[in-house]
């Protein structure tokens, strides 16, 4: 049997919403074409507190999902609650099943042991003020006890069976390879196998990767399927296992199916006064089909030269085929110390001249206009 685990699809408006939709639709003809038999969610199917074309556009690409095979959805962090109980509500040539909490659905032969999201808000509350810590060590009880009790179920259960849970994983990297240490609500490796699972299928994380427990159990995020952000540069995709259940043995082995997704290219450049130009602008060369940011760093007084560099950049970058170039302007501010024979003037006349002296500035006529003007200031 095969099984998609699909994870943090963020349907939102505000965020790429074409490019969204279009990788969405081809997941669907994909799951199709495969011949899943069964589909699972593993949170943040919005972004955010959904809008009605949000609601409107992931209902649509459920109901297609759900005309080839089962669905259950997990709640993610970005899930406002009741958004995604919408969507189990669906009439669709399979069910549509949604779990905001923690329990086990036996769909198509398969066990999925669902834990969404925990609200942390609601624990403490329920909690009172017991202190930080306190409340870290009482929840992180309290997950365990429920994935002790998905083992009693799962363990009744003849065939594979499968955790899917949006969570924390102590030691996960996010998309620019930075581990993830102490975050609230995480669960250990060590944690996650207590359900005792054949399989388990994370959300939360948008970059891929994987482990295996000291049974050899898979622990495995898929990834987001699309990006949505600039430091996102890994492969986008979602899984699809493959189950082999025998009398006495119960296996699931898993593939990383790629998306056709956008590239997303950032790149960083810094302004060069001597050379009068922006150094940093290689990765220009490799931006064939891809959304860019170009960020660039410049010191207040020559913002004038980068900027027309930069348009020069952007237009060498389409004609290398980049969908469009964002220009993103960092302006260094210039501190500069006081020139000593500034700070020994007396006067204000003083002062000024020996700031045009030490600037090179030779001001002629202009001079004791100017100097006029600021006596009149002074005495005002």
């Amino acid at each position: 049997m095969r099984i998609a685990v699909i994870a943090d699809s963020h349907f939102s408006e505000r965020s790429r919403w074409e490019e969204c939709q279009r990788i969405h639709d081809w997941i669907a003809a994909d799951l199709a074409q495969r011949g899943v038999g069964l589909v699972l969610h593993s949170g943040d199917l919005f972004d955010a507190k959904s809008t009605p074309s949000e609601r409107l556009a992931v209902a649509g690409w459920l109901s297609r999902v759900a005309e080839q095979a089962p669905v259950v959805v997990v709640r993610g962090n970005h899930d406002a609650l009741g958004d995604i109980e919408l969507m189990g509500r669906i009439r669709s040539r399979h069910p549509i099943i949604v779990d905001e909490a923690a329990g086990v659905h036996v769909v198509a032969g398969v066990a999925v042991a669902c834990l969404a999201w925990p609200r942390k808000a609601e624990l403490m509350a329920r909690l009172g003020a017991v202190g930080h810590e306190a409340t870290e060590q009482v929840t992180s009880e309290a997950l365990k006890t429920v994935l002790l009790g998905f083992r009693q179920q799962l363990e009744q259960h003849g065939g594979p069976s499968i955790l899917l849970t949006h969570a924390m994983v102590r030691g996960s990297k996010t998309s620019t390879g930075q581990p993830l240490v102490g975050c609230d609500m995480e669960l250990s490796l060590e944690d996650l196998t207590l359900a005792g699972a054949n399989f388990i299928a994370l959300g939360h994380i948008h970059q891929h990767q994987e482990w295996e427990s000291a049974e050899g159990t898979p622990i495995v995020y898929p990834g987001s399927p699309r990006r949505t952000a600039f430091g996102e540069g890994e492969r986008k995709g979602y899984l699809v296992i493959h189950t082999q259940t025998s009398q006495d043995h119960r296996e699931c082995q898993h593939e990383f199916i790629e998306t056709p997704a956008t590239p997303m290219v950032l790149v960083e450049a810094s302004w060069n006064a001597e050379l009068a130009r922006l150094v940093g602008t290689h990765r220009l060369l490799d931006v064939s089909g891809a959304e860019v940011r170009f960020r660039y760093t410049v010191p207040a007084e020559h913002r004038d030269a980068a900027r027309s560099r930069a348009e020069e950049y952007r237009a060498y970058a389409v004609e290398r085929g980049a969908l469009y170039v964002k220009l993103e302007e960092v302006v260094q501010t210039t501190v500069r110390a006081r020139a000593p024979e500034v700070a020994e003037a007396k006067t204000l006349a003083d002062k000024l001249r020996a700031y045009w002296h030490a600037k090179g500035e030779e001001l002629g006529d202009r001079e004791q206009v100017l100097l006029g003007k600021a006596s009149v200031l002074e005495a005002a």
